[in-house]
């Protein structure tokens, strides 16, 4: 077995990553540009695809009226299922589970141990005239076309939708992942079970069905922030490899992060907001490969934020996050080890960052009752035999493949202007390679003739790794011929919205991760013009990084992840503007001409998810069991009757049904006179739900280690804080939930002997109290006053009580009042604003100073206590 140091590690998923492609032609010889789909007569034999049937353009329409509808729904996953984004959660590759639990739902990746949000899928519909298309945002990793079509079928039965959806994921590296039906993807995502995908796909038709059914007259509108973030608070470029590269116009490559962020904005007819969708790039990735609770990541801190903020839902769409990660500062800094150290404390103040910048584009959105609409999906051929047509009349192709046993590449990666050469021959397979870019890893498996060229001397010629991948996966058939069929295709959308108060828009959506220069590069071909192109990443399909054929040769991780080499996300970009330009024509094609279907595609794993029976469900556990909580490596944790604010952790355990049917809905309720308790509620009046990340779900299995558990555990660790997420508009509210009784409400359902049964276990109360000083805290005499440095704390890391660590002793929110007691004198009460630190200094004449004995400091919600000098 090689070392599994991370460049290994990275290397050996590519190796699984990397068989998808297999040999996708039994032609070296290029051809002219290619039709949409493949070139006719390279379909291998064993693939089978549906074309739609032909029908006539449609007329041009003139604005018409908006309608428009939203549709939610929670992804039905059960706990354990596997977490996507990182091939290091694989076994084989250095993946680690939590503890000892058996991996009910998974096949080649650790199972997850909890939920920290609510997974959602959230559908925008638009309807204009005869026009109708739905926006579908998805928690996920990463999703392909299989899911895309099926999808379609799913939601309308009768075809009405197919052509209409763009489809795209919030790439969590947290989100719920073993149901993406594809081969290729599952050193990320895991092998796709069958069980699992209904369950989503489920989901997902639900929420388009909600979106549709609900159309009701409205309004809409654009805004874009060209500029967004320029002090990187937010979000940052992580990619210096193409810094001082040039783009395929032979300019600035615009190598830094794309600074584009834009919103579409949704009112009711009579302008009061419906919903909002807003377009920030950035990876999901606050949760490293270590972390196995589920959780939708920054992107969860962002919508929860500016929900809260402008009180009205609001839905995140992924743009250019290829090369750009999230900022913002480290929120925990006590984690016990690296599975319970998810930064959800920096997931919130990163979230109430970006509503600060966020919140005034969407606000100056001007929407308008008509509009022009037209949605346009398209699939195009992907693999060596495309050529790519630059504006400038160059041709970028790859050389036919040599089968020389000397043939040795020239070498000439650039021409003299600082572009691409082509003829490419350093990418010398019919096949495709993986792992390319990374100059230092070397592979078992170089590309013929190009060992020694960077960035070619690491890639991975594909047909080496197949039965060692596939072997990764129990039960996936090491038999499938290649190539596989959804290989050598990809689709994306483009939506033309015209006549809005700020002029028409295009919306496209990219099968992939793009990066900056990328975006740049499409946006300045657009038929739209770059002003009024707005792009979706990670949507309807995914091929992996996305760069310019100048971007890829400049070598780092990211062209590892990609198959086809340096021309493959210009083949994207060229297939990505045939849509284009076909939604941007007056005329109204059919959405769905053009686009195929593979019809073969079948789930290697078709085990049902049957649920084990269960007789104490929904009673309130107390025994010790090694339950898995999120914030401490303590397993056997007791009730706490008392609980500080918001520095305290509120516990409660139960009994409940197993995870393939259970989903436990938590309330917390405050009780408002003696023995009447009611929820507690967030910004839109809703009782606090796992959808607002105010409190950490958890399952453990017992025993633990049983394939069939005859118990399964649950716990929740509240920290006690209002519901509503941090903001910098008030610093104390983390300090000021209101005291006094609170309890836990579970509501779930269990198998019983006569079927499913719904269950209900309510925690005894608990007191919330005023937060104490911690013993850092310190008073002491200066010469001209009193120095006080006032905190408390530690905190559980559940949620933010500051920007920086919030799971230690944090300062004390001001202002204070300061009452000073003295001997010989009765007290005397100060108004005192302390610094950031926590630390201020009350003045004091001599004589009161001498006579002090101490000082208690408390902030406007009663927190704090008394430091003796």
């Amino acid at each position: 077995m090689l070392p599994l140091n991370p460049a290994r590690r990275r290397w050996i998923a590519w190796t699984a990553f990397a068989l998808s492609a297999g040999a996708c032609s039994s032609s070296d010889t290029p051809v002219d540009k290619p039709p949409p789909g493949p070139p006719p007569g390279r379909d291998p034999a064993h693939c089978t695809f549906e074309e739609p049937p032909a029908r006539d353009p449609r007329p041009a329409s003139g604005p018409a009226r908006v309608r428009a509808g939203l549709g939610v729904a929670t992804l039905p996953v059960p706990i354990g299922a596997p977490l996507g984004g990182y091939a290091s959660r694989v076994p084989t590759l250095g993946g680690k589970p939590a503890d000892d639990r058996a991996g009910r739902f998974v096949t080649g990746m650790v199972p997850s141990v909890g939920v920290h949000d609510a997974l959602l899928a959230e559908a925008l519909a638009i309807e204009a005239g005869e026009e109708l298309a739905v926006i579908l945002r998805v928690d996920a990793p990463l999703l392909n076309e299989n899911t895309l079509f099926e999808l379609e079928s799913v939601a309308a039965p009768d075809g009405s939708l197919r052509g209409r959806i763009l489809l795209t994921a919030s790439h969590s590296h947290g989100a719920w992942a073993g149901w993406q039906p594809s081969l290729i993807l599952m050193p990320g995502v895991d092998a796709p079970h069958r069980a699992l995908a209904d369950r989503v796909i489920g989901a997902l038709a639900k929420a388009v069905q909600q979106a549709v059914a609900s159309l009701e007259p409205a309004r809409v509108g654009v805004a874009v922030d060209t500029d967004f973030d320029p002090t990187n608070s937010v979000n940052r470029d992580r990619r210096d490899e193409n810094d001082a590269i040039l783009d395929p116009h032979g300019e600035a490559a615009h190598g830094g992060k794309d600074a584009t962020a834009w919103a579409l904005r949704v009112d009711r007819e009579d302008g009061s907001p419906l919903a909002a969708l807003v377009n920030v790039p950035l990876h999901g990735t606050i949760g490293g490969d270590r972390n196995l609770i589920a959780s939708t990541d920054v992107v969860g801190g962002i919508t929860r934020a500016l929900s809260a903020e402008l009180g009205y839902p609001v839905l995140h769409l992924q743009g250019a996050a290829g090369d750009v990660s999230p900022a913002g500062e480290q929120g925990r800094a006590a984690c016990p080890d690296a599975y319970r150290c998810l930064d959800m404390p920096r997931i919130e103040a990163l979230g109430a960052r970006a509503a600060t910048l966020l919140a005034p584009l969407v606000q100056g959105v001007q929407t308008g009752a008509e509009a022009g609409l037209e949605v346009v999906t398209r699939t195009f051929y992907v693999g060596r035999e495309a050529e790519v047509h630059r504006p400038d009349g160059t041709t970028l192709a790859y050389a036919p493949v040599s089968t020389d046993p000397d043939f040795i590449a020239d070498r000439v990666i650039f021409d003299e202007r600082g572009r691409a050469a082509s003829p490419i021959d350093e990418f010398n397979t019919a096949v495709g390679a993986g792992l390319c870019g990374d100059g230092e890893a070397g592979s078992f498996a170089p590309i013929p003739g190009a060992r020694s060229v960077p960035p070619y001397s690491s890639c991975l010629e594909l047909t080496q790794g197949k039965d060692l991948v596939f072997g990764l996966f129990e039960g996936v058939p090491t038999d499938v011929p290649l190539p596989l069929c959804d290989s050598i295709r990809a689709t994306g959308s483009a939506i033309r919205l015209s006549g809005t108060p700020s002029g028409d828009w295009l919306i496209l959506g990219i099968p992939g991760e793009p990066t900056a220069p990328f975006a740049h590069y499409l946006r300045s071909r657009s038929p739209a013009g770059p002003e009024r192109t707005l792009l979706v990443g990670y949507a309807d399909d995914h091929l992996g990084y996305l760069l310019t054929a100048e971007d890829w040769l400049s070598g780092g991780y990211e062209p590892s992840i990609n198959i086809w080499g340096p021309l493959e996300g210009e083949i994207v970009i060229d297939g990505l503007l045939e849509a284009a330009s076909i939604a941007w024509t007056p005329e109204r094609e059919d959405p769905e001409a053009g686009s195929s279907r593979w019809l073969d595609w079948t789930y290697p794993i078709t085990t049902p998810i049957e649920p084990g029976v269960t007789s104490d469900h929904g009673q309130p556990f107390t025994g010790t069991a090694p339950l898995f909580w999120p914030d401490t490596a303590e397993t056997s944790v007791p009730f706490a009757t008392t609980v500080p604010r918001a520095v305290g952790a509120a516990r409660f355990a139960w009994a409940g049904g197993d995870p393939a049917i259970d989903a436990p809905e938590i309330l917390i309720e405050r009780e408002i006179s003696p023995g009447l308790f009611e929820s507690l509620t967030n910004a839109q009046g809703r009782p606090v739900s796992a959808a607002d990340g105010a409190f950490v779900l958890t399952y453990t299995p017992d025993p633990l280690n049983a394939a069939a558990p005859t118990r399964h555990l649950y716990g929740v660790v509240w920290q006690p804080v209002p519901s509503d997420p941090f903001t910098f508009a008030a610093l104390d509210r983390p300090f000021s939930l209101p005291l006094g009784r609170y309890r836990f409400v579970v509501r779930g359902t269990a198998q019983a002997s006569s079927g499913a049964a719904p269950y209900e276990v309510t925690s005894d109360p608990f007191e919330v109290v005023a937060a104490a000083l911690a013993a850092s805290s310190s008073a002491s005499r200066a010469a001209t006053g009193i120095d006080v440095v006032a905190l408390v704390g530690g905190a559980p890391g559940i949620r933010a009580l500051r920007v920086g660590p919030s799971d230690v002793d944090v300062p004390l929110p001001g202002p204070w009042t300061a009452t000073v007691v003295s001997n010989g004198a009765p007290p005397q009460s100060f108004a005192l604003t302390p610094d950031a630190a926590g630390a201020a200094t009350l003045s004091l004449p001599p004589a009161e100073l001498a006579a002090a004995v101490s000082i208690e400091i408390r902030d406007a919600h009663g927190n704090g206590g008394v430091l003796t000098l």
